[in-house]
């Protein structure tokens, strides 16, 4: 166990990332109403007033889930985009299929936001960073009404990857390829 003198010598980003990761934990084991402050400050190893410094609510540890969620999706997606080649099909493609792997991956994260209590704030905000990002990469590729064919492709994807959880069908490469050919074949070559 780390002593309280070497967890106060953290550095401010450290102690947050930690409270967050608390908060994250506690969340999805107990939901956000059942977790108290308290139980996060010990978690993370620090003070409850270190808690209450950054996050005045518990709402504003959410907020910062959702974002760290967003951060890694975007991380992602851009990774898989950044080296697909340059036609608007194959690089849209790799990016539903990485949505739909990031997801699955983290699929605890995404039914606590989307699906929780705070689903309707998160799910617009996420739901705009998303389409905003897939418009872009479909309009630099010279996709006409980028934007309408990215909420589009994103519902689509998105409802695949949750029929197939709701089936409990285990066929992740079956999946991934449903969802490479459709959207190749949606926004054309």
């Amino acid at each position: 166990m780390t002593s309280t003198a070497t967890l106060g010598r953290r550095a401010p980003e450290q102690r947050r990332a930690a409270v967050v990761a608390a908060a994250r934990e506690l969340f999805l084991a107990n939901g956000v109403e059942a977790t108290s402050v308290d139980a996060i400050a010990r978690r993370a190893g620090v003070a409850k007033g270190t808690v209450y410094l950054s996050f005045p609510a518990k709402q504003h540890l959410v907020h910062a889930i959702e974002e760290e969620f967003d951060a890694l999706i975007l991380d992602r997606l851009h990774t898989a985009t950044d080296t697909a080649p340059p036609d608007a099909a194959t690089a849209a493609a790799a990016w539903c299929v990485a949505l739909v792997e990031v997801s699955l991956e983290n699929l605890e994260v995404h039914d606590f936001l989307f699906y929780g209590r705070t689903a309707r704030v998160a799910e617009r905000t996420v739901d705009a960073t998303l389409s905003a990002d897939l418009a872009g990469l479909l309009r630099d590729r010279g996709v006409t009404d980028a934007e309408e064919v990215a909420v589009f492709l994103i519902g689509g994807v998105t409802a695949l990857a949750d029929l197939a959880i709701l089936r409990q069908d285990d066929d992740r490469a079956g999946l991934l390829g449903m969802v490479e050919r459709f959207v190749t074949a949606a926004v054309g070559t």
